[in-house]
């Protein structure tokens, strides 16, 4: 398969090393995390156990939609750390460096019904 085929954030393999596209031309290695130009008549492999959460990654968003979206999950991130701090799970700064961190952005996205996002 030629790169131009792949879809942004789907991960392949390209000269024996693992990559997921990050642009029209660039790839980030997964080893590394070095983002490399990649030719558009380059031959590679797609990696078929990709995960379906990366796809909502993948689409496009208007600037508008952008904000509203970062909003939602501003106020996810503000929700999660009250109730946290509220149950007494979250004493410390790491202790809220954990609740955040395991509000994974990916996920929130691919939970959310994109339909209603103007």
């Amino acid at each position: 398969m030629r790169f131009p085929l792949l879809k942004p954030g789907q991960k392949f393999i390209y000269q024996e090393k693992r990559y997921t596209k990050t642009g029209p031309m660039t790839a980030a290695e997964e080893e590394s995390g070095k983002t490399c130009m990649i030719r558009r008549s380059a031959e590679v492999t797609p990696l078929q156990d990709q995960d379906e959460r990366q796809q909502v990654i993948a689409r496009q968003y208007a600037r508008d939609q952008v904000v509203t979206l970062l909003k939602a999950y501003q106020q996810e991130l503000k929700t999660r750390l009250s109730d946290a701090i509220g149950l007494e799970q979250a004493q410390r700064p790491a202790d809220l460096l954990n609740v955040v961190e395991a509000c994974d952005v990916v996920a929130f996205l691919s939970q959310r019904d994109h339909s209603d996002i103007s």
